[in-house]
């Protein structure tokens, strides 16, 4: 039972750290001249969610397994899982290419002296450096509590190297995002901030990518085993 309470802890520190990134992150939101979320500050914390709400659901899985294993359910989630990173990785390739974008057009305006630096700084000049490092150093903390509950659940985990990686992808986009945001001077935090957002949904993106091809495989033992013969 500890071991399970540990566990469900660890699930519960990155089930909040997702809900930290999606909230906080708009709440930097300062609207200006930006037409849609997309491009107002905050997007950084936010993309990290990407990589996030993939490590909570693997954890999920992980958890239900855990608690009680059947394989009616194992196949049950494999075909949500299927349904929910195929999708995820078709939102993940349009929030690379969004974001791509909304890089180049800030840098393409910064550059643009003087009507389109003055068009830049009216958008993205005032990005909250303060508040973004305090709200990334918060989902910093959730991570680093979950990632310990779960090593004192079961150190047997640090042998699943799918899940190593994606800690290491969770935390690490998470250090990169704030280490990005604190370098740069202020008025091109905003383009720092995208940067790591990019980071991040090129990351998530290649997660879901691998979770598509490992729910691929477990949908067709599942058909295989329900096979007569």
């Amino acid at each position: 039972m500890v071991k399970i309470g540990l566990f469900l802890l660890g699930f519960l520190c990155f089930l909040l750290a997702v809900l930290a990134e999606v909230g906080l992150g708009l709440g930097l939101s300062s609207g200006g001249v930006a037409a849609t979320d997309r491009a107002t500050p905050g997007i950084g914390i936010r993309m990290l969610a990407l990589i996030d709400a993939g490590l909570a659901w693997t954890l999920l899985l992980m958890a239900i397994d855990f608690i009680r294993p059947m394989s009616t359910v194992a196949r049950i989630q494999g075909i949500v899982t299927l349904i929910l990173s195929f999708f995820g990785v078709l939102g993940g390739i349009v929030l690379i290419f969004t974001t791509l974008a909304l890089i180049m057009l800030m840098i393409s305006l910064l550059l643009a002296v003087p009507f389109g630096t003055l068009a830049y700084l009216a958008a993205w000049g005032d990005f909250p450096k303060g508040m973004a490092r305090a709200a990334l150093g918060l989902i910093m903390v959730l991570k680093l509590l979950g990632a310990l509950f779960l090593v004192l659940a079961s150190p047997s985990l640090l042998k699943n190297k799918g899940l190593v990686v994606l800690l290491l992808f969770s935390i690490g986009s998470t250090f990169l995002t704030g280490f990005l945001i604190a370098f740069v001077p202020a008025f091109v935090a905003a383009i720092a901030d995208a940067i790591g957002a990019l980071i991040s949904a090129i990351l998530g993106t290649i997660w879901l990518v691998v979770m598509l091809i490992g729910a691929i495989f477990a949908v067709i033992r599942a058909i295989r085993s329900l096979a007569p013969g």
